[in-house]
C-alpha cells in the first residue's frame, strides 16, 4: 500500500509539473522583437553617410541581364531552445533561390544567379556591421558578380503543450499521443544593391509560419524552424521577383 502510495503521489506530482508547463509555455511570438533584431542587423552602407541630394545622384551601374550573388545568411533573431546560427543556406534553402533563376532570366534582369560560400566571406566582429558589408561585396566581387542579395532572417518559435499531453505519464503515451505544439514565425527581409555603388535596386519582405502537433518523442522544434526559414524566402521571393521585374537600368 505505502509503495502503492507513493507511486500515486510520484504520478500526481508529474501531472501537476506537466499542467504548469502547459499553462506557462504557450507565450506566442514577439514580433517587436523580431522586427527590432531585424532593424538592428542591418547593413552600414557607405551611402548613409552621404545626403540626400548625392543619394538621388547615383546612377545603377548594372547592364543587364547581370551576375547576382546572394550573401550567406544573416540569422538576427532567434528564439527557442537549443537555437544556432547557420553560416551557410541549406539545401531546401537554395532550391527556393535557383526557383527564381528562370522567371530573372526570362525578365532578362539576371544572366546567373549565385549563392556566395561563407568561406569567401571575411570573418567581423558581429557588430561590426560596415565590415560585413564590406566583406561580402569583396566576396561579390571575387566571383564577378555585378549586384549583391542581402537576407536577413528573425525567427521565434512557441513551444507548449495540449490537454492530451496527461496521458504522457503513461510513458506509453510519450510516443503515442500528439499532445507537444512546435511553432515556428520566421521573417525574411532583404535588399537587392549594386555592388559597385550600393545603389537600390530592389527591397523585399516575406514571412512564413510553420505548425506541428506530434508525441513529445517526435516533437522536432529545428524541423519546424527550417520549414518555416522555407516557406519565408519563398514569400520573400514572390515580392523580390515582381520588383527585379520592374527594374529598368540605363
Amino acid at each position: 500500500m505505502m509503495q502503492a502510495a507513493g507511486q500515486l503521489d510520484s504520478r500526481t506530482i508529474a501531472l501537476l509539473a506537466l499542467c504548469a508547463v502547459w499553462v506557462g509555455c504557450a507565450s506566442g511570438y514577439s514580433r517587436g522583437e523580431m522586427d527590432a533584431a531585424l532593424q538592428s542587423e542591418k547593413p552600414t552602407y557607405v551611402s548613409s553617410e552621404l545626403s540626400v541630394e548625392e543619394i538621388e545622384r547615383m546612377k545603377p551601374q548594372l547592364e543587364l541581364p547581370a551576375r547576382i550573388a546572394i550573401a550567406p545568411p544573416v540569422q538576427a533573431y532567434q528564439r527557442w531552445w537549443g537555437g544556432y546560427s547557420r553560416s551557410t543556406w541549406s539545401s531546401e534553402e537554395v532550391a527556393v533561390f535557383e526557383s527564381w533563376k528562370e522567371p530573372l532570366r526570362a525578365a532578362g534582369v539576371a544572366q546567373d544567379l549565385l549563392v556566395l560560400p561563407s568561406s569567401l566571406v571575411k570573418d567581423c566582429d558581429p557588430s561590426d556591421a560596415a565590415c560585413r558589408l564590406n566583406a561580402l561585396r569583396a566576396a561579390a566581387a571575387r566571383v564577378h558578380a555585378d549586384a549583391l542579395l542581402i537576407v536577413n532572417l528573425a525567427t521565434a518559435t512557441d513551444e507548449y503543450v495540449n490537454p492530451g499531453s496527461v496521458l504522457y505519464i503513461s510513458i506509453v503515451g510519450m510516443w503515442l499521443v500528439p499532445g507537444s505544439h512546435r511553432d515556428a514565425l520566421t521573417v525574411a527581409e532583404g535588399v537587392l544593391i549594386d555592388n559597385r555603388n550600393e545603389y537600390l535596386y530592389a527591397f523585399a519582405r516575406g514571412e512564413g509560419e510553420k505548425k506541428s502537433v506530434r508525441p513529445v518523442i517526435y516533437a522536432d522544434t529545428g524541423a519546424v524552424v527550417n520549414e518555416s526559414r522555407v516557406e519565408a524566402l519563398k514569400n520573400f521571393g514572390s515580392a523580390f521577383l515582381d520588383q527585379a521585374r520592374q527594374l529598368s537600368v540605363k
